[in-house]
């Protein structure tokens, strides 16, 4: 196999350049307009969520019909079911679905800050930047209980504001990693 030529290079990493950059300007695109209509996104969101639990729920029921040979095959129906309900639930009643969901975020941050801070606590005496472990988890604790505070109201812009700054961090990513492809190319 032989190398590129300088030219084959160059064109390789203008492609991965460019691909970056309209990633990077997609994803920063949708992250803004979640963040600036919040309660859209939540809807939007939402609703994939509950879409993707019907799929799941009616998948799994069509599945379980082989599961009849297994001894508890109704707790595999009854699962499935479940979750078609659920995600029917959801499409139906999507404030329910958003508060729902954004419980669990808050669940998830409450948790992910108490692991943290007790992470920073057994590592003090083994690390030097055992605070700064601490300090994302007293965050994280904080995140979650200024949402909760305001539970369920907060369910109706949380989860797209989230998402938002999520896809808007990920877009600014994406363009400066290609602006380092570009500095390669050069």
């Amino acid at each position: 196999m032989q190398p590129d030529s300088p030219s084959q290079t160059l064109r390789r990493h203008a492609n991965i350049r460019n691909s970056f950059r309209n990633l990077g300007l997609g994803f920063a695109a949708l992250g803004v307009a979640a963040i600036l209509a919040p309660v859209v996104a939540t809807l939007v969101v939402e609703q994939l969520v509950a879409w993707l639990f019907v799929f799941w729920g009616l998948a799994g029921l069509a599945f379980a019909n082989s599961f009849r040979a297994i001894f508890d095959w109704r707790i595999v129906t009854l699962f499935f079911a479940a979750v078609l309900i659920i995600g029917l639930s959801f499409v139906f009643f999507p404030d329910r679905g958003a508060a729902f969901i954004t419980g669990f975020i808050v669940i998830a941050f409450l948790l992910d800050g108490a692991l943290s801070i007790t992470f920073g606590l057994r590592l003090r005496n083994q690390i030097s930047s055992w605070r700064w472990i601490i300090a994302s988890g007293a965050s994280a604790v904080i995140l979650g209980a200024v949402i909760l505070v305001q539970w369920p109201t907060t369910s109706t812009w949380v989860l797209g504001f989230l998402i938002g700054v999520n896809f808007l961090s990920t877009g600014i990513s994406m363009l400066l990693m290609s602006r380092s492809a570009g500095k390669l190319a050069r």
